[in-house]
């Protein structure tokens, strides 16, 4: 059994939504819901006086060694069907410090055999009793002739159909639908009777004084008062997801959040034609965009549950109440038609009483718990530093996946390498850095789907590289120690000084790339954003698809590495610096672009700027500094560029000599307020600066016109489907269910 005692934090907040990247199967992952530690041995963390939480998992994933925990793995064959049924159940007991939780499975009535056509359908093996009603063709059973066994397995779905590396969630499936009675129905064809019958069933309904008697459902019992986190698959999704108190035998009202049927949804990353180098077009002549699937947080859940066939009374104290209009749609159907559900469902509990957890006329897969016995919302923060000194590492990689929509401080570096720390798409995960703290690799990092609030680090870098490189990574002829990886993905950074810093290492960053990422800049004194110029340098930089804005002292530099930085010292054949699609406000205003001497006027060297919009950027000489001083350089690409400062557009030179930068004010927005969409004729019409400015990102930012019966539709992401796409949908400004 897994027992972990751990601070955590259920707050979802609903942000933009992005990207999942891809993992190496041969990397660990660690599932963070609050603090993971190992997937085997029991840890038990003390937090002093602050709320505490205890977890179970019935799947123990041991790299590519899938099991059934030991609780229920004591109790099924090799075929993992159950030994331990009495009166047609089969009860696996789980117990964590705080929580009795009883699994109930259920057999079902087999099928009648012949045993000269095993094919043959002659109706379940049952006798009827008396007639219930002759109209219904109904009976009481009078006896069962055999049952199928009981089960207990491994099931999982994966997460994220993009997902090379099959992240998965694993749940345990039973057996039997939870009945509340049982009676039998002779089947009849075109009007006749077959003299086959089949098993009906009367389920649970809330508020009913009885609960079912056998199938499929799980009962938990606190000893203390608190909040529960189930896991769950639900394969049935237009069946009622239940949980029941079993003093008043009414349904609870709970929160939902997860995945709903594998909806994908358009991220900010366009999907580029590699024949002709500009975005892809669909049938339509839409632009193509990248897509992940969607996670839906509990409001966005709750507001499905509005658009359904019921109505909602808001109490005084702001308590929402359901009335079911139609006992098909409500606050217990989780997705809505037949989609299938899977993620996390959370409600208060008291201790001594008992909750029942199923679906009425299905089966619910089991994916663990998490309880909070503290009795009120968790503390806020879980601390990311002790979570990665824990970490293990398989084949020298860690890869820690954050709860979506948490929060998480750091109370130290974070000198972990070969590291990747990523949220969940649609929903960052929230990291709060303290002073003093820093990423401090000295090998590959990787930061993917994080909001993090870098305000207090007054002129430290977000990545200061370790002061202690890795002896085997020197490069022997330049002497530069090599990382090969530093990506920042998908993320918002605010307030940060300095995005990298060498520390005063002789380092050589192989590639690093940010990408799709929006970050403000604020330091105490001015610092360079890209900063390599102790001793090392990047050799190949990418941004991309990003915005950059500064709110604070101004920069000496964007981008500066040490003089003697030349890909052939660190043993590259060339080196690169490339700003593709990004808007830059205030960003080193009085101060230069780049500096790097090693790399200006060489063959090697390959620059390319497209599509970037600069306002107020660089002193007004972005192009000049940005091919180090050198102008007319043969491996340099420039396209459709704005740059534009202190109310005019900069004079380019021989530096930009593309005759292609747009010579216009951009008009952004908002910019001091954190708008950067541009109203410049010029570069809406060419579609530069970062995507995230040009293109509507959700249903709310949809034009509604009058009814008309040809309209496009939409799924709740705001993706265009076809007019018979089955789900929730919009059409003409309002929501549907397409049944």
């Amino acid at each position: 059994m897994l027992i972990k005692y751990e601070s955590i934090n259920f707050e979802q907040i609903f942000h933009k939504l992005l990207k999942i990247e891809t993992f190496n199967n041969q990397q660990i992952t660690i599932k963070l819901m609050k603090k993971v530690f190992t997937l085997i041995t029991a840890m038990f963390i003390t937090m002093g006086m602050s709320a505490q939480t205890e977890s179970y998992k019935p799947i123990v994933v041991d790299g590519d060694n899938i099991t059934l925990a030991p609780e229920f793995a004591a109790i099924v064959d090799a075929d993992n069907n159950a030994t331990n049924i009495v009166d047609g159940k089969s009860i696996v007991t789980i117990s964590t410090a705080n929580m009795t939780l009883e699994a109930v499975g259920g057999a079902t009535i087999a099928d009648k055999k012949d045993p000269e056509d095993p094919k043959a359908n002659l109706g379940q093996d049952l006798t009827p009793g008396a007639v219930i009603s002759a109209d219904d063709h109904t009976y009481e059973i009078a006896s069962v002739g055999s049952w199928n066994p009981i089960s207990w397995k491994s099931g999982n779905n994966k997460l994220d159909i993009n997902d090379a590396a099959g992240t998965k969630l694993y749940f345990v499936m039973g057996t039997g639908n939870p009945y509340v009675k049982m009676f039998c129905e002779e089947v009849y064809t075109d009007g006749e009777p077959t003299g086959k019958y089949r098993a009906q069933y009367e389920y649970y309904v809330p508020g009913g004084q009885t609960m079912p008697l056998v199938g499929l459902y799980y009962k938990f019992t606190p000893k203390v008062d608190g909040t529960l986190r189930v896991q769950i698959w639900a394969n049935k999704g237009n069946r009622h997801t239940y949980v029941i108190d079993d003093v008043t035998k009414q349904a609870l009202k709970y929160s939902a959040e997860g995945y709903i049927n594998g909806q994908r949804a358009n991220s900010t990353t366009p999907v580029m034609d590699p024949e002709t180098g500009e975005q892809k077009l669909d049938n339509q002549g839409n632009p193509v965009w990248e897509q992940y699937q969607v996670f839906f947080t509990a409001e966005q859940i709750d507001s499905i549950h509005k658009a359904m066939k019921c109505t909602a009374d808001t109490l005084d104290n702001g308590e929402v109440v359901y009335t079911e209009t139609d006992p098909l749609y409500g606050p217990y159907i989780i997705a809505g038609g037949n989609q299938a559900f899977w993620g996390w469902i959370t409600f208060k509990v008291e201790a001594g009483k008992s909750y029942w957890l199923f679906q009425d006329s299905s089966q619910v897969g089991f994916g663990g718990y998490e309880f909070n016995t503290g009795g009120e919302e968790p503390p806020v923060g879980n601390d990311l530093t002790e979570i990665a000194a824990a970490a293990v590492a398989e084949g020298g990689e860690v890869v820690i996946n954050l709860e979506a929509g948490a929060q998480y401080t750091m109370s130290g570096p974070i000198t972990r390498n070969n590291i990747t720390i990523a949220g969940v798409e649609g929903s960052n995960a929230k990291v709060k850095m303290a002073a003093g703290t820093a990423f401090a690799p000295a090998a590959n990092i990787t930061l993917k789907n994080l909001d993090i609030d870098a305000s207090e680090l007054g002129t430290s870098a977000l990545i200061a590289l370790n002061a202690s490189p890795i002896e085997s990574s020197l490069n022997a002829e330049g002497g530069y120690y090599i990382i090969n990886k530093v990506e920042i993905l998908n993320c918002n950074i605010s307030d940060v000084p300095q995005i990298i810093s060498d520390n005063g290492v002789k380092y050589c960053v192989g590639n690093m790339t940010v990408d799709n990422c929006v970050v403000s800049l604020k330091a105490t004194a001015a610092k360079t954003v890209f900063d390599m110029s102790k001793q090392g340098f990047i050799n190949d930089l990418t941004v991309k698809n990003s915005t950059f804005c500064s709110k604070g002292t101004d920069q000496d530099y964007f981008v500066r590495y040490n003089n003697s930085g030349r890909c052939d010292r660190a043993g590259f054949a060339s080196n690169s610096i490339t700003f593709d699609h990004n808007t830059f406000y205030n960003v080193a205003k009085g101060g230069q672009w780049g500096n790097y001497s090693g790399f200006a006027g060489r063959n090697t060297s390959y620059w390319t700027m497209t599509a970037n919009i600069f306002v107020d950027c660089g002193n007004g000489q972005v192009a000049r500094r940005y091919l180090g001083g050198r102008a007319n350089q043969a491996t340099a690409t420039f396209k459709d560029n704005t740059y534009w400062f202190d109310g005019a557009a900069e004079d380019t030179g021989d530096y930009d000599n593309s005759g292609t930068a747009i010579a216009s004010d951009p008009q952004l927005k908002d910019p001091a307020n954190g708008d950067f969409t541009p109203q410049g004729a010029e570069q809406v019409a060419a579609k530069t600066g970062d995507p995230r400015w040009l293109s509507a990102d959700g249903i709310s930012q949809m034009v509604v016109v009058e009814d008309n019966a040809n309209a496009p539709v939409y799924n709740l992401a705001g993706q265009r489907v076809a007019p018979n796409t089955k789900g929730i949908l919009v059409k003409n400004g309002r929501k549907f269910i397409n049944k």
